[in-house]
């Protein structure tokens, strides 16, 4: 199957074509109990997740020292740790960051690039919003590691993994929530990273890709409008993410006029507490309030930054990040946003839906990669993609029955055409034979639309 006759395919299910063979099914999201909460860490690589690895050339260098340039906005990169490891085989190096941009707070980092680089390569930045470090040699980072899990050095290079197969460069930002800053703070920590990756000769500043979900998906959305101009992401994906601060705080504060439960209010208010104080540490307060201004963290004030294309995922049952948080990005720029929707056939109900985004289906991951590497990859690279076949089978099913909900499944084409690259080969950890994305999907299209091979 080719390009082309995907694309037919896609138009057929515009078209809202149906079978007589009892296929045509409900949407099974609710029996899934597969939630993706905003305080889960930002680790979306958990395929290779092989702690086989072994330890060489571990080395302390925090006087490793590299000063960009003399004036007052340089960035000055300092390593901690660096070292080499082998992960499932490949073996990888490594280097532990301490990142200081002119006047702007340290930021943290975790870099690994292909080993016996001489060309520049693409490059994979994931925003890290939540992990704890303890390398830093900062009381706060040794505190929270006592309180919760620290990520290892292995944890990051099996997110690398992935990256590193294919001969990307990936640098993991870290914006340290547990530290109480201010959002300007986390915009500042990725666009910190970013100036980074520009700064390296080995590093195709061209071709840097940028993902986060929640909280990391705002960030990767905004390190991706402010960032430094040589290093603008060429491609993103951002899950679930805040994308206007006002409509955000405006929708928090006025909780109790959609929830009657003073037990639900007050759960809603206790999670949203440690997110607001960030907000108005940068914005002064609520939106009307005298003293506030989200200048910068607005829509209609952060798009006219962004140029970067975007795979944005968001479903309608998020209690967390409004569903109309990310329509609206779509809607103010549709040039740049792609999404991905889930919708429901009844109404959010704030009252009995739990705190969380809601269903998370797992081969969002196989659209998130397709869509950051068929961008970053060479011409005629092969491009190896994990896929979930009996999960991907539950979307297809989920698209086809978008009809009976009154929604078009037109958001879908974009995605579906990255899917189709011809350079795009599927594997599945259940051992499914391995077949090209375009035959993978003429599958699904006949087997849950009935159509004739």
């Amino acid at each position: 199957m080719n390009v082309k006759i995907i694309v037919a395919l896609c138009a057929l299910l515009l078209a809202a074509l149906s079978c007589s063979d009892d296929k045509k099914s409900s949407n099974n999201a609710n029996n899934s109990n597969n939630t993706n909460n905003i305080n889960n860490s930002n680790n979306t690589n958990n395929v290779n997740n092989v702690n086989n690895s072994n330890n060489s050339n571990n080395t302390n260098n925090s006087n490793n020292t590299n000063n960009t340039n003399n004036n007052q906005d340089s960035l000055v990169t300092e390593v901690i740790e660096e070292g080499t490891r082998v992960i499932n085989d490949l073996s990888m190096d490594y280097q532990l960051l301490r990142l200081t941009w002119g006047t702007r707070d340290t930021t943290y980092a975790f870099f690994t690039l292909p080993t016996g680089t001489t060309t520049p390569v693409p490059a994979v930045m994931a925003t890290m919003p939540y992990d704890v470090i303890d390398w830093t040699g900062e009381s706060v980072d040794e505190e929270a590691a006592q309180a919760g899990t620290a990520l290892t050095v292995d944890d990051l290079l099996n997110q690398a993994f992935i990256h590193r197969l294919h001969g990307f460069a990936f640098l993991a930002a870290f914006g340290r929530f547990y530290t109480g800053d201010s959002i300007q703070n986390d915009v500042n920590d990725m666009t910190t990273a970013l100036k980074f990756l520009g700064g390296k000769p080995l590093v195709d500043a061209s071709r840097i890709g940028v993902y986060g979900g929640s909280w990391g998906g705002f960030e990767a959305l905004y390190a991706a409008a402010y960032a430094p101009p040589e290093a603008i992401p060429a491609v993103g994906v951002a899950n679930f993410p805040v994308s206007d601060f006002a409509s955000m705080v405006t929708h928090v504060v006025t909780i109790h006029d959609r929830v009657s439960d003073p037990a639900k209010v007050a759960e809603y208010e206790n999670f949203y507490a440690p997110y607001l104080e960030r907000i108005y540490l940068t914005t002064g307060g609520a939106p009307g309030e005298p003293q506030s201004d989200y200048t910068g963290f607005t829509l209609d004030t952060m798009l006219p930054s962004l140029s970067t294309p975007f795979m944005v995922w968001h479903e309608m049952h998020d209690t967390l990040v409004p569903f109309g948080n990310s329509q609206a990005l779509a809607e103010a720029a549709p040039e740049l946003i792609d999404p991905v929707w889930y919708w429901y056939d009844t109404p959010l109900n704030l009252e009995t839906e739990p705190l969380g985004h809601g269903y998370f289906n797992d081969s969002i991951y196989t659209f998130l990669f397709a869509y950051l590497y068929t961008t970053l990859a060479g011409a005629t690279q092969q491009i190896i993609l994990i896929h979930f076949p009996d999960l991907f089978h539950d979307f297809m099913v989920y698209l086809h029955s978008l009809d009976d909900m009154g929604h078009d499944a037109d958001f879908i084409v974009p995605i579906f055409k990255k899917l189709c690259d011809e350079r795009i080969i599927l594997f599945s950890a259940e051992g499914a034979p391995t077949p090209t994305g375009s035959e993978y999907l003429a599958e699904q299209f006949n087997d849950v639309w009935c159509l004739a091979p």
